[in-house]
């Protein structure tokens, strides 16, 4: 399993994305106006920034990327320290969401609680997307606890100011990066015998996510 961030502006109104793949597969939003040229910047979106000067804000909206991300459900599995606590769903045999956060950001108002009616239309859509893939946690209270910890601040641009559009936006970017496609096409399929090099992968995907990227690999112990 491995792990891709790459970043990808994009000059148009909506929100310019930057893409990962991985066990996860990781999408960098930036707002519109809001432009990075150096190098530097790039830690800070990953790992929010090093710096005191944004420490003791508390504004909620205070962020300017978002980060996508998704994951291999075999990956994610096998990256748990028991993988007993793992359930993948018959049904499931594709990438699928784990989040959209808001980078930069400490916490979220808590003034915003999420209920199931929120986001009934889409349930079916969420549940083959976006399936909790751990036993002790059922799919909705998994896309609750996504909404109070990242959502509600991601609410703060009015295309996703409701937990409706923000699982709807996340759906929409699913289905624009189809990962598997890509690898599918090119002759990488999932396998517990083929292994292939982070390379491969990185020559199939760059032309489609762009050229700045990291790749982390999930190891086995056995192995």
């Amino acid at each position: 399993a491995l792990r891709i961030i790459e970043t990808e502006e994009m000059w148009c109104s909506v929100l310019p994305l930057l893409v990962s793949l991985s066990p996860a597969v990781l999408f960098l939003l930036q707002l519109p106006g809001y432009t990075t040229t150096q190098e530097g910047h790039w830690e800070d979106y990953k790992y929010g920034p090093q710096g005191s000067e944004l420490r003791d804000k508390k504004h909620f909206c205070s962020w300017k990327c978002l980060l996508f991300t998704l994951q291999w459900p075999g990956g994610f599995c096998q990256s748990l320290n028991k993988e007993t606590l793992c359930r993948i769903p018959q049904s499931i045999n594709n990438w699928t969401i784990h989040g959209l956060w808001p980078l930069r950001v400490r916490s979220c108002c808590e003034c915003w609680p999420m209920f199931h009616s929120d986001i009934q239309e889409l349930e079916a859509e969420l549940t083959e997307y976006w399936p909790s893939l751990l036993k002790i946690k059922s799919s909705f209270h998994f896309w609750k606890e996504e909404w109070e910890k990242h959502g509600a601040c991601a609410a703060c641009v009015e295309g996703m100011n409701s937990p409706l559009r923000y699982f709807q936006i996340c759906l929409k970017l699913r289905g624009q990066f189809d990962i598997h496609k890509l690898l599918e096409d090119a002759g990488i399929t999932p396998s517990c015998e083929q292994p292939y090099k982070v390379v491969e992968v990185h020559q199939v995907l760059a032309p489609h996510l762009g050229d700045r990227h990291e790749i982390q690999c999930v190891t086995d112990d056995k192995v």
